[in-house]
């Protein structure tokens, strides 16, 4: 583990959770009940991975897959791989964001999200195939003035059921706002049936709200509600929204 973990995903099917390791360039995969000083179930590291200090990264559970966003590529690696592998798949879109950004899989509709910003547009939200791979151009694009998305911020989620992406973002073009924290951050749901400029159909925040700095959305569908972490507020905050469930 390392003194920054930007990213956590758990795999309720086989209760195990996973973090990318950045100063290791490394996933790191765990049981669910791990404690203490406990070492990993699986580490997938080595020139062959072609990992480059992961940031983000998101599991299948369903199709045994690991995928792990970079710059402008994904990385798609086996749930079960271990040691120097070389990922199963890779995924160049022509219209992939540059910079830090974070995926969702739909396991269920067989999707993926891929979430950032591109220079002088802001933020994006690219809708692919599951098994898309190579230069691939997305199914549908979510963003524009009217999206509201000025950043994305990760991780985010999806939820299958109601075709939702669930994540955080602040209104403004990304390089428009350049304050560390802004009361213009809020959480947005959208459709993976969405395609341009459409703005969300649920705001939790902002304008004006008690969000500051959203770093990440997790989703307890069983509570019917959205879990939120601002880093500028140093909280975890719990959202009843049994609307969007």
């Amino acid at each position: 583990m390392g003194r920054t973990m930007h990213a956590i995903t758990y795999d309720p099917i086989h209760d195990e959770f996973s973090v990318p390791q950045q100063f290791g360039q490394a996933v790191l995969t765990f049981r669910g009940g791990a404690n203490g000083e406990e070492p990993p179930l699986r580490v997938i590291q080595g020139s062959l991975t072609q990992l480059q200090n992961p940031d983000r990264l998101d599991v299948d559970p369903v199709h045994n897959e690991i995928f792990v966003p970079q710059d402008d590529v994904v990385l798609v690696f086996p749930r079960e791989a271990v040691g120097n592998v070389a990922p199963i798949r890779v995924l160049k879109g022509t219209q992939m964001p540059v910079g830090r950004v974070a995926v969702a899989v739909d396991p269920v509709h067989d999707l993926l999200v891929v979430g950032g910003s591109q220079s002088g547009v802001g933020g994006r939200l690219l809708i692919y195939n599951r098994t898309d791979q190579g230069s691939t151009k997305p199914r549908a694009v979510i963003g524009g003035p009217r999206s509201g998305l000025g950043t994305v911020q990760g991780p985010f989620g999806v939820y299958p059921p109601r075709n939702e992406i669930i994540l955080g973002s602040r209104i403004g073009r990304r390089g428009e706002i350049s304050e560390m924290a802004s009361e213009n951050f809020y959480v947005g749901v959208w459709s993976t049936q969405d395609n341009g400029d459409i703005p969300p159909r649920f705001l939790i925040g902002g304008p004006h709200g008690v969000l500051r700095q959203v770093r990440g959305v997790a989703l307890d569908p069983t509570h019917k509600s959205i879990i939120v972490s601002d880093k500028r507020l140093n909280a975890v905050m719990t959202f009843y929204v049994p609307e969007i469930f």
